[in-house]
């Protein structure tokens, strides 16, 4: 297959090169196009007032083997769509691959992830679509890699639903203790993210620092990703981007919304 892969760590990440040897050992041609520098939180923000600047990267993945990509002074969602539409005219993708992210992207990590956020530019254009992330921020190996390459083997890619994003979590565990593949929905216990620290300047000035962004993952939400990742399962959540509320549009249209506007 052709394979994108890109990424919100940026394209010198370790998780990216293993990704990428992962993948190529597996026989797949395979184009890395990932943010310069780290996107981590980007989300699907798109650069929209400044050039966006691009540049070559040559360099040896995790596997000693060669490691060709691109770099985008951009966001994570800027570099899929500069790959499909723009910078690489000779590479038509099969698939896209975001990942392998630096810890989770759970629950209502998926609102918020550049990882997740560049798998959704995929979707939109109908491409088969995998994110993919571990619970783990010490990095993953290549038993790691190599697991989210068969998976992506095992994946019916020519017949599954197009404009979703495939969602795979790998829990905190080394690859050959992992339980087993749990399909199931991502969380929706919306946890606040509230634990803002204020602070002031040496010059006075104050302001507020995240302390603890990650403080929702270690919420149980049962039979859902985040409690499926907590036990050392790893986790596929197909994720639907139409986000069209069919139920409460019909019940709007039946409270006749209009006229009690205009009454």
């Amino acid at each position: 297959m052709r394979i994108l892969i890109s990424n919100d760590d940026g394209i010198y990440s370790r998780n990216l090169h293993q990704l990428h040897a992962a993948l190529r050992r597996a026989g797949h041609d395979v184009r890395a196009v990932a943010p310069a520098e780290q996107h981590s939180g980007a989300g699907c923000c798109l650069t929209i007032r400044d050039p966006i600047l691009i540049r070559r990267v040559s360099l040896p993945d995790a596997a000693g083997g060669p490691f060709e990509g691109i770099a985008v002074a951009g966001t994570p969602a800027d570099c899929v769509i500069l790959a499909l539409r723009g910078i690489m005219p000779d590479f038509k993708p099969d698939l896209v691959i975001t990942g392998i992210n630096f810890g989770p992207n759970a629950g209502q990590d998926v609102f918020f992830s550049g990882t997740v956020g560049a798998a959704i530019q995929s979707a939109m254009y109908g491409l088969p679509t995998l994110a993919v992330s571990h619970c783990s921020y010490s990095g993953a190996t290549p038993a790691h890699a190599d697991l989210a390459a068969r998976v992506v083997a095992a994946m019916d890619w020519e017949h599954l639903p197009r404009h979703r994003v495939y969602n795979l979590n790998l829990p905190d565990c080394p690859a050959d203790e992992i339980h087993g593949l749990k399909v199931c929905r991502h969380s929706t216990d919306w946890a606040c993210l509230d634990s803002y620290e204020r602070r002031v300047s040496p010059r006075g000035q104050e302001y507020f620092w995240m302390i603890d962004p990650f403080q929702h993952f270690q919420l149980e939400d049962e039979g859902t990703d985040k409690s499926w990742l907590h036990k050392g399962w790893a986790t596929l959540s197909p994720l639907n981007i139409d986000l069209n509320d069919a139920e409460t549009a019909k019940m709007l249209n039946e409270n006749r919304l209009w006229e009690q506007i205009r009454a």
